[in-house]
């Protein structure tokens, strides 16, 4: 409805409610408030009604997490998965970019100020009050620079947090952010009891306590993490039952490929994170197993040390370029299941810019490069790889590659917390890695990594002026200004050569065909609350 003295527009949880899209958020209004209520998020946070969940879901996983905190969590493209076992954020988003109430049953947004009215009654898994004082807690230890929380450039307009009550949180911001709410529905707004930090402090992450729909019960290093039904869970399913469906949640940390493919076949996991194209092509045509490509790809890149050794120099880095064969590692890594982009962006990306160049593969013009560069002889340079099916393939590949055109490339192929750490030190030349995308807007695909200050600038870049497009493309409400500024963007990291994108690779939703109700994030990560196991 309309409100004179204000010039904004409330939606209520009563009647047909109102959807923010993401256009209409940075289409510049004044003020937007929005309600939503989907029938999984119509809960009220009492009793759970009858109809407990049962069965036990395995999950086969890829890439065990760090941290379960996500104040801290650094692997954009897998952690969430997890987390969202035990967490819920303030909203969610839904693919076509409007949002839906979660913890938060309403918000009002305006250029100055964002407000929140929280739902009632919601209990973190200690038995704690989810409530205003709880979520200003949240929101501050993100913004703390003692915190150093890999989330914190996602509040870095906000000026204040405040709670009028216990239902209300207000956010104060130093100018308008028409990304704020796309970051509150992610990890910078997911909820943490404070009691529990507080309890364990730096080990929080091992021992996650939020509201979402399974509580933490155990985690075996390397073996598996196991999370039991949250019986108290605020939302429940269109039928008023009590969610989630399921009893348990097992997940498996297996980063061998081909024993997780196997696992699957067997009935050992019902669901995988991923599967290369050479695995998951195999269970093709098997009754028992769904493959659904629902638009993810695994977009796998090599990111360049600028800080030091011989890649700081740029002609050091284009002939690095110039020596990679992108369509061969694609075609060795993922067969024919793979596309080839010269950014993070996809083809269907707003975005997405195909007058964008990448250096072509010359090997005898990276050999010139290097001579041009002053260098003489074979190169040293440090690749640093995972191990993880089809990653130390892709790093042989690029050894030999690298090695015809002049470097003398040692590939080192390390667990993914080793790698990291190396990673964060900037120890290393050249790093191998993966993200998933498409991303509902291109600050989550690119802001991580190329900003000066971005939690995963690996590279240990400080271009001012890559960071003025990327802030531009953040703050611009015109979708034709942010295009412009994304593309420019991203021509800038490609022609410094700051980064070697490789291939898309496809990466379908693969489980059994007995497992129903998974939903997914924007992004591609789980949703378990509405999943249940049939016979």
């Amino acid at each position: 409805m309309s409100l004179s003295s204000r010039s904004s527009r409330s939606t209520r949880s009563s009647g047909s409610p109102r959807r923010l899209s993401r256009r209409a958020v940075l289409a510049g209004a004044a003020a937007t408030a929005v309600t939503a209520s989907l029938a999984t998020l119509t809960g009220c946070g009492g009793p759970a009604s009858s109809g407990g969940g049962s069965g036990t879901l395995t999950a086969g996983f890829d890439n065990e997490p760090v941290t379960l905190d996500p104040a801290l969590s650094a692997a954009i493209s897998s952690d969430r998965n997890v987390l969202n076992l035990f967490f819920d954020s303030l909203l969610r988003q839904r693919p076509d970019g409007s949002f839906q109430a979660a913890l938060a049953t309403m918000w009002e947004q305006t250029d100055k100020e964002v407000t929140f009215t929280l739902r009632g009654g919601v209990k973190f898994h200690d038995g704690t009050d989810c409530d205003a004082e709880a979520v200003v807690h949240n929101l501050r230890r993100v913004m703390d620079p003692k915190t150093l929380s890999t989330k914190a450039a996602a509040l870095a307009r906000v000026a204040s947090v405040g709670a009028p009550d216990a239902r209300t949180v207000k956010l104060q911001l130093k100018s308008p952010d028409p990304l704020l709410l796309i970051h509150l529905a992610h990890e910078a707004g997911m909820i943490v009891s404070p009691a529990a930090l507080e309890k364990h402090g730096k080990d929080f992450g091992r021992h996650p306590v939020g509201t979402g729909p399974f509580t933490f019960s155990e985690w075996r290093s390397k073996v598996q993490l196991t999370a039991e039904r949250n019986d108290a869970y605020w939302a429940k399913a269109s039928d008023g039952s009590s969610l989630p469906k399921l009893g348990k949640v097992v997940v498996r940390f297996v980063t061998d490929a081909k024993v997780l493919r196997t696992e699957l076949s067997t009935g050992g996991v019902q669901l995988v994170r991923a599967l290369p194209p050479e695995e998951y092509k195999q269970l093709a045509g098997d009754r028992r197993i769904v493959l659904k490509d629902s638009g993810v790809r695994r977009a796998y890149y090599v990111a360049l040390n600028t800080t030091k050794g011989p890649l700081k120099d740029a002609k050091v880095r284009a002939a690095f370029a110039q020596a990679v064969d992108r369509r061969a590692v694609g075609k060795a890594a993922a067969g024919d299941e793979y596309d080839l982009n010269p950014s993070f962006a996809t083809t269907s990306d707003w975005f997405y810019d195909g007058s964008i160049a990448p250096l072509p593969y010359d090997a005898a013009a990276a050999a010139q490069a290097l001579k041009d560069a002053g260098l003489r002889g074979e190169v040293p340079l440090t690749l640093v790889a995972r191990r993880r099916a089809p990653d130390p393939t892709i790093g042989e590949l690029l050894q030999s590659q690298l090695t015809a055109a002049g470097f003398a490339p040692k590939a080192e192929v390390l667990e993914f917390q080793t790698q990291l750490d190396r990673m964060k030190k900037r120890d290393f030349g050249a790093a191998l890695l993966v993200i998933d995308i498409p991303r509902l807007d291109p600050s989550l695909s690119f802001d991580p990594y190329f900003t000066s200050n971005g939690p995963n600038n690996w590279s240990g870049l400080e271009d001012r002026a890559l960071d003025a497009l990327l802030a531009d493309g953040a703050e611009s409400t015109d979708r034709a200004g942010r295009k412009k500024a994304y593309a420019d963007a991203q021509r800038r990291i490609v022609d410094n050569n700051y980064w070697v994108f490789l291939h898309q690779a496809k990466s379908p939703l693969i489980h059994s065909s007995r497992l129903k109700g998974i939903q997914l994030d924007v992004d591609g990560q789980w949703r378990l609350a509405e999943a249940e196991l049939g016979a």
